[in-house]
């Protein structure tokens, strides 16, 4: 089946936040499938304010912060080593709990699971977005595609034209809505207005338009996943 492409003209993107302030707020982006609640109201993020990440090296302020709490990386250790279990015991019956040695693997990968939630810290400036001391300039991207990892979920791959590279799972980008919508505006403006280069699955996963053809252009249809 043949769909027809979207196109958007420069002119047309949504205002860059102001270095400083952060304002105007980029509009809510499509493809967010985290939860749309207030940071305050969330029982699963850090509250501490003095965990807060710092601004990458000469860059503006951070908006917007998020590291899970001991709580939220409780339940999401706890649900991995049910998922775990669920797992084994579909592909071996329930022998395999007589064994020690499978109870020590999985206590061993959920304490490794533990401390690399704990440690994962996820930032956003107006026009930068880092996890942990990785980052990049979202509006400066000379490079965004989606690719899916295994083990690791779907995720955005980003280069920035001083060569900075950052992966981001989309599960991670959607912890806050606030994130999401600053990392999408940079990768707009990059798309459209900078030209950077990406590829389908980004398009599609993310319902990215197509830079305006020049006048007199003949617009394409292409396949969804061209």
């Amino acid at each position: 089946m043949m769909v027809e492409r979207r196109y958007l003209a420069a002119e047309e993107l949504p205002p860059r936040p102001d270095p400083s302030a952060g304002l105007p707020r980029p509009p809510r982006a499509p493809g967010f499938i985290g939860r749309d609640i207030s940071a305050k109201d969330s029982v699963i993020r850090e509250q501490d304010e003095a965990l807060a990440p710092g601004s990458p090296p000469g860059q503006s302020p951070v908006l917007v912060w998020y590291r899970e709490s001991r709580r939220g990386t409780v339940i999401g250790v706890v649900t991995f080593g049910l998922a775990l279990v669920g797992l084994a015991t579909l592909a071996r019956g329930t022998e395999w709990m007589t064994l020690w040695g499978a109870w020590g693997i999985i206590a061993v990968s959920l304490i490794v699971v533990y401390f690399i939630s704990r440690n994962d810290r996820f930032s956003a400036g107006a026009d930068w977005v880092a996890r942990g001391k990785k980052w990049v300039r979202v509006y400066e991207l000379a490079k965004v595609t989606c690719h899916s990892y295994p083990y690791y979920g779907a995720g955005v791959c980003m280069r920035d034209s001083g060569g900075r590279k950052l992966r981001y799972r989309f599960i991670d980008l959607s912890s806050d809505r606030m994130l999401w919508d600053l990392t999408y505006n940079g990768i707009l403006h990059s798309v459209i207005a900078g030209g950077a280069e990406t590829n389908w699955m980004l398009r599609r996963t993310l319902a990215l338009p197509y830079p305006e053809p020049a006048p007199g252009a003949e617009q394409e249809c292409s396949a969804p996943d061209e």
